[in-house]
């Protein structure tokens, strides 16, 4: 007979009545009975909710007795688990699964009633050696079972091979006896973000060592900040770059300069490398010659002789900054139109959101499809078809404002975020202002070439903390809506309505269509 494991989450709201020093108390009686009937909410005196477990409960028939409706308490926390955004799984004291949610079944890829009375280990694969896999979770039980929970970042082996990474975490449930009754496992999926990091880390590794092979500006500082010894390109160009006699020289005192260039704290936190506080200190500074910004990284150590004192070195990394800059631009901007991607499309659509949210205001969404594109390339060529994609990127600019974002997510398709709509007149209003704009031919050299546009649209009164979950959603509705209003004779907008969900139709699942707009 197995325990039902429920516990509260902090970023649920409260519909429950209780206050917050209740609790959830999962009651488990000795008889035959269901486990929805061994589920029953009740106080605890305790000054903050905790999750209590115990055998020694009334009979069924005295709760039902005493409870109006018996079924109450279990729907609120059948409902409470299945709301958890994370992967929930709650197990018996033998780790055998006893309740999961949406969530988890998601993340690892099974069916409840499938795993239901079977080991959780199994679930999960830290590694593709069997040893080395058991290895990895008797190591992370013998930390659980120590401290009574457990938490921490492992990559699962998911069933089709990939590797996913996974925030995960561990309690043991205990009942009033200090007895272990079983264990509630949340669970994450953090691979984006461990992609996005790893990313970032492999750039910043990259340019630190490509920069370091240089030789820098550099100067040795004495224990009162005075300036003892300088090299070559430090005496011609200065600690900056912008030439002789630009920063200080020997004698000089350099922190009175470094002060002067930055702030208060530059000084303060330079003082404390020369006193032995800190181990090393990195900053990077702007100053700007003839409208330009050159960017300097000033990097001190400690001398390495046992005299107070230290060694620092400047490197230009002007060139770097800028880089960076397009690198970023290339990662967020279509290459050929210039306009937003799909990456930028998605953080600015949530951003819009989660501020509409704030705000009281509404977000409208335009799904912009080109009708006879392809037509375009048959007949003049990609090269005709991608003079018209930048002609038509243009025309989308011109007729919506400079704080809109018009992006551009595949080949002919077009995303447009309006923020601070009144209603659902002015989101018609640019969209037949664009349907108006795309009719037009466009001259190219092998000729004119027409074609219009399908819109669907969704407006949104925002969402607070809206995630990707909600992004997709929404450019999967106005995809929907786009999508009937090709059905419908083309160069014209349709609205969303739920119904477009269940429609049959010949396109790409809402799985595959979020994939190619968000992860192409």
């Amino acid at each position: 007979m197995g325990n039902t494991v429920t516990t509260p989450d902090s970023g649920l709201e409260n519909h429950s009545g209780l206050e917050s020093k209740d609790a959830l108390r999962v009651v488990e009686t000795v008889d035959e009975t269901t486990i929805q009937d061994r589920i029953r909410l009740e106080p605890c005196t305790a000054q903050k909710p905790e999750l209590i477990m115990f055998s020694d409960a009334e009979p069924l028939g005295n709760r039902i007795a005493a409870t109006p409706d018996p079924w109450a308490d279990l729907r609120f926390q059948a409902n409470l688990v299945m709301a958890l955004p994370d992967a929930a799984i709650a197990t018996d004291a033998d780790y055998n699964v006893r309740l999961t949610n949406p969530a988890a079944e998601e993340l690892y890829d099974f069916v409840a009633a499938d795993v239901v009375g079977t080991p959780v280990m199994n679930l999960i694969r830290l590694s593709e050696d069997p040893a080395e896999d058991r290895k990895l979770k008797k190591a992370n039980e013998k930390v659980l079972l120590s401290n009574g929970f457990w938490s921490g970042r492992v990559r699962h082996l998911a069933a089709n091979g990939e590797h996913v990474d996974i925030d995960a975490s561990a309690t043991v449930l205990r009942d009033e006896t200090e007895a272990m009754r079983g264990v509630l496992f949340l669970s994450r999926d953090v691979t984006p973000l461990r992609r996005a990091e790893r990313a970032a880390q492999e750039r910043t590794e990259f340019a630190d060592a490509v920069l370091e092979s240089l030789p820098g500006r550099t100067c040795v500082i004495d224990a009162h900040g005075t300036v003892v010894a300088v090299n070559h390109r430090y005496r011609n160009e200065g600690p900056a770059g912008a030439g002789e006699a630009t920063g200080p020289a020997l004698g000089d005192d350099y922190l009175a300069w470094l002060v002067d260039t930055m702030d208060e704290d530059a000084g303060k936190d330079f003082g404390e490398l020369l006193s032995g506080e800190c181990p090393d200190y990195r900053t990077e500074f702007a100053t700007v010659r003839r409208r330009k910004r050159y960017w300097t990284e000033l990097f001190a150590v400690p001398l390495s002789t046992g005299e107070t004192g230290a060694v620092v070195t400047h490197v230009d990394i002007t060139a770097r900054k800028q880089a960076e800059s397009a690198l970023t631009r290339r990662a967020t901007h279509d290459p050929l139109t210039g306009l937003p991607n799909r990456v930028l499309l998605a953080d600015r659509l949530a951003h819009a959101l989660s501020r509409a949210a704030r705000t009281k205001t509404q977000v409208g969404l335009l799904f912009c499809d080109l009708d006879g594109f392809r037509n375009v390339n048959n007949t003049f060529g990609h090269l005709a078809g991608d003079r018209l994609l930048v002609t038509i990127a243009k025309r989308l600019r011109a007729v919506c404002r400079s704080s809109d974002t018009v992006a551009r997510v595949s080949g002919d398709e077009f995303v447009i975020i309006l923020e601070d709509v009144e209603g659902r007149g002015e989101v018609e209003e640019v969209a037949r202002r664009i349907i108006e704009a795309l009719t037009e031919p466009v001259v190219l050299e092998q000729g004119n070439a027409k074609t219009g546009t399908s819109i669907g649209l969704v407006i949104s009164s925002g969402v607070p903390r809206a995630g990707i979950r909600t992004v997709e959603n929404l450019i999967r509705d106005a995809d929907s809506a786009m999508y009937a209003a090709k059905e419908a004779g083309r160069a014209r907008y349709a609205w969303f309505s739920p119904e477009m969900r269940e429609r049959p139709r010949e396109r790409p699942t809402f799985v595959q269509a979020i994939n190619r707009l968000l992860n192409r």
